[in-house]
């Protein structure tokens, strides 16, 4: 995959995330955890204007969208919701998100990356590996994943 490629499906999985954590923020009844999902919203708009910016002076613009899977993720998370998963599935989908943003941002440190975009890449990486510990931890008070 080729760089300009790498930082696109980076942008889209931001973006992504973002609208995740800001529809979990609508789905929680706790007050921190609607701020705590807040505030990771925000994390991932800043990352995707981060990696947008880096991608301008590539070459171009990419428009911000997210992906089609992230819309349809979305509506999965207010069915479960509905269905009395509750703070703790809202949580729990999270935590299942931040590990594929994960993995996703560690596909693309396996590609050759110029130096730029792999210092940007690797402290992204670092936040999100920041905030699955923060996520993990309140799942713990609820005794854990439901899954």
């Amino acid at each position: 995959m080729k760089e300009m490629e790498t930082v696109d499906r980076l942008i889209n999985i931001c973006v992504d995330s973002q609208k995740r954590y800001e529809h979990a923020a609508s789905d929680v009844g706790r007050a921190d955890l609607d701020q705590f999902f807040k505030r990771q919203a925000q994390t991932r708009m800043k990352a995707a204007s981060e990696l947008q910016r880096y991608r301008g002076e590539l070459n171009g613009d990419h428009k911000e969208n997210g992906s089609w899977a992230g819309a349809v993720d979305r509506v999965a998370m207010d069915f479960s919701v509905v269905m009395s998963m509750g703070d703790s599935g809202v949580v729990e989908w999270c935590r299942k998100d931040s590990e594929e943003v994960i993995a996703e941002y560690q596909k693309a440190l396996a590609a050759n990356l110029s130096p730029g975009v792999r210092e940007i890449v690797q402290r992204q990486l670092r936040e999100s590996e920041t905030t699955m510990v923060a996520l993990e931890e309140v799942l713990r008070e609820y005794g854990g994943p439901r899954s």
